[in-house]
């Protein structure tokens, strides 16, 4: 059961990451909606694993544009002259990525353990997804990812922060601040993912001490199945969502969330009545 409980996992973990929806808003909802009650499927080295998944899709997806930019990166530093488009997204990556990392080792299990409630988790879905609709509604949406700057690139990163909270999605609240900054969607959504790369490669390799524990526990066989359940499933989320973009609003994923959040809360305030 445990094998077959994983590639459910895997999967909506696969399908969430990258849609604006919060993964962690699925992953705790779905145990207690399915009975999932395994130690293993419940543990941070299963979490990770998914993480990695994720990780391992969008490396494949991006895999012709991450060369440029780590050559464009090295070679705008050697050279003030080589500075193009590729240096500019790889140092507004690098930039965005610090103060989730600052965030995550000063406060992270802090804000997690203190916001990990339902109807928080709930509100927090429908909040934030507000906030995604009036930013896909507001102004123009005319630049790429390297006009953002310097100080965009701190807004962006600051606001990665914040999907330390369940529920508000770290790739939503990424195209979120995108949108606000005034990038068009499809450079909104691929800052988002490029984005995502050192922040889930982080999680994983400061995790992978408890993965190959559980690992060599036995359990290596129902870690994988995740992991490559999330890893399919994640490539396809991104390729649909780059898709989609381009001819549509963000407004379903917005009602999506709505409709999740209060369900969620209404569910958790039965369980406490």
């Amino acid at each position: 059961m445990d094998m077959m409980q994983s590639v459910l996992l895997g999967l909506i973990q696969g399908l969430t990451e990258f849609l604006p929806v919060s993964s962690s808003a699925h992953l705790s909802a779905l145990p207690a909606i399915f009975g999932i009650k395994s130690a293993l499927l419940n543990s941070l080295a299963f979490d990770v694993t998914l993480h990695a998944g994720t990780l391992a899709a969008v490396l494949f997806y991006f895999r012709k544009r991450l060369i440029p930019l780590i050559t464009g990166f090295f070679r705008g530093c050697a050279s003030r002259e080589a500075r193009g488009r590729d240096f500019r997204v790889s140092l507004h990556i690098i930039t965005a990525t610090v103060p989730a990392v600052i965030a995550a080792v000063l406060a992270g299990d802090m804000i997690e353990g203190f916001f990990r409630n339902p109807v928080l988790t709930g509100v927090a879905l429908i909040l934030f997804g507000l906030l995604l609709w009036a930013a896909d509604k507001s102004g123009a949406k005319d630049k790429a990812a390297e006009k953002m700057g310097i100080a965009g690139a701190i807004v962006t990163g600051a606001a990665q922060a914040l999907a330390l909270i369940p529920g508000v999605s770290r790739s939503g609240i990424t195209m979120t601040a995108g949108l606000f900054l005034g990038l068009k969607k499809e450079e909104a959504a691929e800052f988002s993912f490029l984005l995502s790369i050192p922040a889930i490669a982080g999680a994983f390799v400061f995790k992978l001490k408890d993965i190959i524990e559980a690992g060599t526990g036995g359990s290596a066989a129902v870690l994988m199945a995740g992991f490559i359940a999330a890893a399919l499933s994640g490539f396809f989320s991104i390729a649909f969502l780059m898709r989609f973009i381009r001819t549509n609003s963000f407004t379903p994923f917005v009602a999506y969330r709505l409709v999740l959040g209060a369900f969620i809360i209404i569910m958790a305030l039965r369980a406490a009545g």
